[in-house]
C-alpha cells in the first residue's frame, strides 16, 4: 500500500495523468511525504495549465500538502500584478489561500484589491473575517457582492456584520439579488425592508421576520402559522396572546406557542395533553427546559472533537495526528472486512466509518484500492491489510481470534439493532450487488441485516456498514455503563 517512486517529477505525473484513482492517490501520498520548494514552484505554475483537468488536479496536490510549504508560492501567484499569471491561475491560488488561512484579515484584504472580480470572489469563504466580507458585500461588481452575501447566509448569525454594508449594496445593484436579501434578513430579521416585504407575503421575508409588531399582524393574514412561529423565535409572544394562541384550531400555531413558553409556565401542562402529537412533544420538551437560553447556547460551542488535527486545513489525518490537545481514541477489538466492493469511494467511506465506530483494523478482501479522499487518510494510523479472497479472510478472522459477522440480507439473519453480537466481531460487507460471496455467508458466525421500509432494496456499502458500526457501538457503551452503574449500585449497598 506504501507508494514508492524513482523521483517527485515521477510521482506528479501519476497524480496528474493516471487513469486510476488509486495511483493518483498512491502518488499525491508520496509528495505529501517528500515534496519540496521546487517541487510546489512546479505544482504551482500547472494552476494556469490549458486543460481544466490539469488545474483541478494540480490543486488537488497542493491542497494536501503541508500549508507551511506551500503558502510562499500561493501567496507569490495570488498577489502577483504583473500580468504574466491567469486570473484562473490566481483565484486557484487565492481559493486555497483562504481555505488555509481563511481568518488572515490582513491577507483577505490584499486579495480583495485585485483588479480581477474572480480572484475577488475565491478569497471568499465561511472563514473569511467580517470586516473583510463587509468590504466584499459593497464591491462594485454583483458576482463579488453576491458571494460574500451568501456567505453571511451561511453563517447566519446576527450582529456579525454592519447591515448599512448590505442596504448600500441592495440601493447599487438593481433589482436587488436575492442573496443580498437574504443576508440583510438573516442579520437585520428586523429591518424595515424585511417587514415591509413580510407584509406582502414574500415567502424570504416571512422566513426571518422578527418584528413582533409586522407579525403580529400577520396573525390575521393567511401566513398565520408563520407569524406564530417568528413570534416564538422572537420570544414575543406575550401572556393575552399566548392564552388566545394555545386554542387555535391549528396544530402549527399551537406548536409555536409551546416552544415560546417558560418552561414553568402552567399552560404547558394543557399542551402536553394536546390531541397532537408533534405539539405534545415540543411542550414535554419546553417543560423540561431544553429550550432556556442557557440550553440553546450549548448549541452554538464547537464540539471538542473540532479539536482534533483532522478538523483543520487540509482536512484528514495528517500523520502526525496524535496531539495531547485531542479527545482520547477508544478502540475495541473488532474489525471491518470489505469484500470485492467496487466502488473506490465506498471503500474509502466505509474505512472512515470503522475509524469513527472505534474499530482497530480493516481487511480489504480481493483488491486494495482505498481512496484516500474518501477515508481522509485515515489508512496513517488505522491498520489496512489486503487478504487474497474469502477463505484467507476467514484464516484471517480465525487465527486473530475474531468471530464472523456478516452484514447480508438472507433469510437467517438477524435484524442488526437486535442482534447478539460477539464479543470481538468482524464484521464483513459485500459487493454492491452480490453481497458476499457463498463461503463468508456459510462460514460467518452471524449474519445481520438492516430492516428496510421503503421501495429501495438495500442501502449502500459504505451506509449499510456505518449503520451496523454504530448501532453496535452504541450497543457497547449501554452495556458498559449498565454495568458501571450496578457497580455503583453494590457499592452504596
Amino acid at each position: 500500500m506504501s507508494p514508492s517512486y524513482n523521483s517527485l517529477p515521477e510521482a506528479l505525473d501519476h497524480a496528474l495523468y493516471s487513469t486510476n484513482p488509486a495511483e493518483r492517490d498512491r502518488a499525491r501520498a508520496h509528495l505529501r511525504a517528500h515534496a519540496d520548494t521546487e517541487s510546489v514552484a512546479s505544482i504551482t505554475e500547472l494552476l494556469g495549465a490549458e486543460t481544466r483537468l490539469t488545474r483541478r488536479r494540480a490543486e488537488r496536490v497542493l491542497w494536501e500538502l503541508p500549508v507551511p510549504l506551500t503558502r510562499p508560492e500561493l501567496e507569490r501567484l495570488a498577489l502577483d500584478r504583473s500580468g504574466h499569471h491567469a486570473d484562473r491561475a490566481r483565484a486557484i491560488a487565492a481559493r486555497l489561500l483562504a481555505a488555509q488561512s481563511g481568518e488572515d484579515a490582513e491577507l483577505a484584504e490584499r486579495i480583495l484589491e485585485d483588479g480581477a472580480p474572480r480572484v475577488r470572489r475565491a478569497v471568499l469563504t465561511m472563514s473569511t473575517p467580517a470586516a473583510a466580507l463587509e468590504r466584499a458585500i459593497g464591491d462594485s461588481d454583483r458576482s463579488v457582492a453576491e458571494r460574500a452575501a451568501e456567505i453571511v447566509c451561511r453563517r447566519g448569525e446576527q450582529g456579525t456584520l454592519d447591515s448599512a454594508a448590505l442596504r448600500c449594496a441592495i440601493d447599487r445593484h438593481r433589482p436587488p439579488p436575492e442573496a443580498l436579501l437574504r443576508a440583510l434578513a438573516t442579520i437585520d430579521p428586523a429591518a424595515s425592508e424585511i417587514c415591509s416585504r413580510a407584509l406582502e407575503g414574500d415567502q424570504l421575508a416571512l422566513d426571518h421576520a422578527s418584528d413582533p409588531t409586522t407579525l403580529r399582524a400577520l396573525l390575521a393574514t393567511e401566513h398565520r402559522a408563520s407569524a406564530a412561529w417568528g413570534l416564538a423565535r422572537a420570544r414575543a409572544i406575550r401572556e393575552e396572546l399566548a392564552d388566545e394562541l394555545i386554542r387555535d384550531p391549528d396544530a402549527r400555531v399551537r406548536s409555536a406557542t409551546a416552544r415560546a413558553l417558560a418552561p414553568e409556565d402552567s399552560r404547558l401542562a394543557t399542551l402536553a395533553r394536546d390531541e397532537d402529537d408533534g405539539v405534545a412533544w415540543i411542550a414535554r420538551r419546553t417543560g423540561r427546559g431544553d429550550f432556556r437560553a442557557v440550553a440553546i447556547s450549548l448549541r452554538r460551542g464547537r464540539h471538542e472533537r473540532s479539536r482534533m488535527l483532522s478538523a483543520t486545513p487540509p482536512y484528514g489525518i495528517k500523520g502526525e495526528e496524535t496531539s495531547s490537545g485531542s479527545p482520547p481514541v477508544s478502540r475495541l477489538d473488532a474489525a471491518l472486512a470489505l469484500c470485492q466492493t467496487r466502488l473506490d469511494v465506498n471503500l474509502g467511506a466505509a474505512v472512515r466509518s470503522a475509524d469513527a465506530a472505534g474499530l482497530r483494523e480493516v481487511f480489504l478482501v480481493g483488491r486494495g484500492d482505498l481512496q484516500r479522499a474518501a477515508s481522509r487518510g485515515i489508512d496513517e494510523v488505522l491498520p489496512v491489510s489486503v487478504v487474497a479472497d474469502p477463505a484467507a479472510l476467514i484464516r484471517a478472522a480465525r487465527l486473530g481470534g475474531y468471530q464472523i459477522v456478516g452484514i447480508q440480507q438472507t433469510p437467517a439473519s438477524h435484524s442488526h439493532h437486535r442482534a447478539p453480537y460477539p464479543p470481538r466481531p468482524l464484521f464483513v460487507a459485500g459487493a454492491e450487488a452480490e453481497g458476499l460471496p457463498m463461503a463468508l455467508r456459510v462460514g460467518a458466525d452471524l449474519l445481520v441485516e438492516i430492516p428496510h421500509f421503503g421501495a429501495i432494496d438495500s442501502l449502500n456499502v459504505a451506509a449499510a456498514v456505518s449503520v451496523v458500526l454504530f448501532e453496535w457501538r452504541m450497543g457497547v457503551e449501554e452495556a458498559r455503563k449498565a454495568v458501571l452503574s450496578d457497580a455503583k449500585s453494590d457499592i452504596i449497598d
